[in-house]
């Protein structure tokens, strides 16, 4: 099991209870005592996610939690969750690691109104049949499963970089944090 923390200038301390962290880092350097590979602050943790997907697609662990690099503020309890997936014999395919999981619609989400989620659903899945309603982990952390990243092919993944590649902080970002159980579904 790999553990990917996208950070920025968070304190990752915390990490140092976990063996095989890596530390995508948008931000200051770290200290060598960390396993980093820095990128550009762009497109929010979500680009840190996919990028790391496509990048390691044919070589990943059988699971890979997705944390931010301040993972307490949506997961209080996340020290002793991810001390639960360590210590047993998984067998699931994506679980939500967000203590606060919202339901959500196709239409828009009365969390964050004036999403383009149609527009991304369309350019992610294609003209595919809308899924209407669907839930998603606010803080955009979770766990998933080999398997299920790679029922999707290798480009799918890169669509979503390139998506959240202009910006700092895109607007589409805030969409692909509602998309992640679509995706490994």
């Amino acid at each position: 099991m790999l553990i990917i923390v996208s950070r920025y200038n968070e304190d990752i301390k915390w990490t140092k209870k976990f063996p095989n962290v890596l530390i995508y880092n948008k931000g200051d350097k770290l200290n060598d005592e960390y396993n980093q590979i820095m990128l550009n602050n762009i497109g929010r943790e979500g680009h840190t996610y996919y990028k790391y997907i496509y990048d390691n697609y044919d070589n990943l662990e059988n699971y890979t939690i997705f944390l931010q690099g301040n993972p307490f503020d949506h997961s209080p309890n996340i020290i002793k969750n991810i001390n639960k997936y360590l210590n047993s014999n998984l067998n699931i395919d994506f679980e939500f690691l967000s203590e606060n999981i919202l339901d959500c619609n196709i239409r828009g989400c009365r969390y964050h109104h004036g999403l383009p989620i149609i527009n991304v659903y369309k350019k992610l899945f294609g003209n595919k049949k809308f899924i209407i309603n669907f839930k998603f982990g606010t803080g955009a952390q979770f766990i998933v499963s080999k398997k299920q990243i790679l029922k999707r092919p290798r480009e799918f993944y890169k669509k979503i970089v390139d998506l959240l590649s202009y910006d700092i902080n895109p607007i589409e970002g805030f969409v692909i944090e509602r998309f992640h159980y679509l995706i490994f579904s």
